[in-house]
């Protein structure tokens, strides 16, 4: 086993996917998690289709398409429901049709006791990486060229600890709210402490619905918080009919229902009006508060932190865990390239430069949800809460005023203002936006319909990829030698793949089969050049530089401009 460059801390999603991406980019991980068990039941359970991209970019959407549910219908009951009488459906999420560009448009249900299975399996079939149950991080030293870290490994059958000392790269804390690694690094952890937050509450759990009890297709919720209310949402675990709850409301004393299996069947028989539900035992229970807060930093020197350990906050609008996911992967493609020493460590502040903004409008938003669903003016303001606005599938997160993007198409007033959450998705493609999707790409000298491809087949977290666009005409002047010319040293190709993407009017390609591009591609429907709002150039390329986390680093003209981007983040 290679000596680790980067421990991990926590095996949450978080930390499994940023473990993961590391991986996919040669570097050797270790994985550290105290809880002596892994995570039972639902938690986090929206993918986002953001999110489900990822999961394609890090090769890991066929796993997913296997375990997957789609999103549940909503249905509302307003008073206890002792007969048949149907409830009102919820427009919770829209099912919106997938396109060209966005080929996954509505997000996936997958309960996070599978999700984190399936990124274990996946982590030990390809690398022999498994997760270190019973190892707890006691503390560490950050020195100028690496970390060390103090870890303490129990042994279960014995009251004996392992006591280890690990010299590491670098250190990320993915290890949940009450963060070890962010406590002792000193990071403010602030956010909204307002006495009626604290006032609010819920129990949460998942209990086993024994068989036949209940439609394992429908999420149901009876009454509101102004009195009282109860979520019951299936789990869709196989061979296992498990049913996660939400029991709360002014009027439920919630010490009282987390007490035992038995009141909390009570509280669920009360509120529903029924006794036909037929309970099996608890999987795990707890009362649930709402906690608002943020880091303002996401980390120092060579120790970073992501997900929960960086922000927590409603489950309202299923941003948590998909916020995580992303805070995992931005920081992964960085921490590679400085560990191969073709990065500086300064590219690591761009980690929070572009995460924070992104993460504040993500609380804004989230809290915002959690006031209609929970804190209603009225039943009916209540509906509100439960509607989910486009903006919440990501595609319009971006990160347009990063200081590692380049754009010499768009330039931004000083004072101009962008969404975090939205600009990204203003029908402009610009550098620091989601990289869309084009299909029926033809490899040169395979047209037939099989050996079709699409961009997002192609992008990998492991290299960036430069799409260029250009007449076959041009295609010796703006391919020929690219990336020795522009980078210098041939180590580069390892994590820079070029793909000349040639119009669908192309009449000839021979000439650009002898490209020294990686690929050369022809856009047989014009997707691509649609999509990347690309016009056929004949006297200059157009090329977009896909970072590794699939987002647009840079949009550029030329040699120069492709130098250029390159400086802001490579050793040139």
């Amino acid at each position: 086993m290679l000596t680790p460059s980067v421990l991990i801390v926590g095996a949450g999603p978080t930390g499994l996917i940023h473990a993961l991406t590391l991986l996919r980019n040669g570097i050797p991980v270790r994985i550290i998690e105290k809880q002596d068990a892994f995570q039972l039941g639902t938690r986090g359970c929206g993918m986002q289709p953001r999110t489900i991209e990822m999961y394609k970019l890090l090769g890991l959407l066929p796993d997913l398409l296997e375990v997957k549910t789609d999103p549940f219908p909503v249905v509302k009951f307003s008073s206890p429901q002792g007969n048949n009488e149907e409830g009102q459906v919820l427009p919770m999420v829209e099912k919106i049709a997938n396109t060209p560009s966005r080929p996954i448009s509505t997000g996936f249900m997958l309960m996070q006791e599978r999700q984190e299975n399936l990124l274990r399996t996946r982590l030990e079939k390809d690398y022999g990486v498994t997760v270190e149950l019973h190892t707890e991080l006691r503390s560490f030293e950050e020195h100028d060229d690496h970390v060390v870290a103090h870890i303490v490994k129990r042994t279960p059958d014995t009251d004996k600890d392992k006591e280890e000392t690990l010299k590491i790269d670098f250190l990320v804390g993915a290890d949940g709210g009450r963060s070890t690694v962010r406590k002792q690094l000193g990071l403010d952890f602030l956010g909204d402490d307002s006495a009626d937050l604290k006032e609010i509450g819920m129990v949460a759990g998942d209990i086993e619905a024994l068989e036949g009890t209940l439609d394992q297709k429908v999420w149901r919720i009876w009454g509101d918080t102004t009195s009282n209310m109860l979520s019951l949402r299936p789990c869709s675990i196989p061979d296992k009919t498990h049913i996660n709850f939400f029991i709360g409301g002014v009027d439920v004393d919630l010490e009282k229902v987390s007490s035992s299996r038995e009141e909390v069947v009570k509280a669920i028989n009360a509120i529903t009006g029924r006794d036909d539900i037929k309970l099996g035992k608890v999987i795990n229970m707890g009362i649930w508060r709402p906690n608002i807060r943020m880091v303002s930093s996401l980390g120092k020197g060579r120790v970073f932190i992501a997900g929960d350990a960086a922000h927590v906050h409603s489950p309202t609008g299923g941003q948590g865990m998909n916020s995580g996911a992303q805070d995992a992967i931005n920081l992964a493609w960085k921490l590679a390239l400085v560990s191969k020493n073709l990065s500086p460590p300064s590219i690591l502040t761009s980690y929070t430069a572009e995460r924070i903004p992104v993460i504040a409008t993500m609380l804004s938003k989230t809290t915002e949800l959690f006031h209609k669903t929970f804190q209603p003016a009225s039943p009916e303001k209540m509906v509100e809460g439960w509607r989910r606005g486009y903006e919440l599938r990501m595609f319009g997160v971006n990160y347009r005023k990063s200081g590692i993007t380049l754009d010499e198409k768009y330039t931004y007033a000083e004072d101009e203002v962008v969404d975090p959450y939205r600009s990204g998705d203003d029908g402009t493609v610009r550098a620091g936006d989601r990289a869309p999707d084009a299909p029926k790409l033809a490899p040169v000298g395979q047209t037939n319909a099989t050996s079709h491809t699409t961009f997002f087949d192609v992008f990998s977290p492991a290299y960036h990829t430069l799409l260029v666009f250009a007449d076959p005409s041009l295609h010796g002047e703006a391919i020929g030698g690219i990336v020795e010319t522009t980078l210098g040293l041939p180590s580069f190709k390892d994590v820079v793949k070029t793909i000349l993407v040639l119009p669908q009017t192309s009449s000839s390609t021979n000439d650009a089969s002898t490209s020294s591009a990686d690929m050369v591609l022809l856009d047989t429907e014009g997707f691509a050049y649609k999509h990347y709002d690309v016009v056929a150039d004949s006297q200059r390329p157009t090329i977009f530089i896909v970072r590794p986390d699939g987002f647009i680093g840079g949009l550029v003209f030329g040699v120069e401009g492709i130098r250029k981007y390159f400086g802001l983040i490579l050793k040139l």
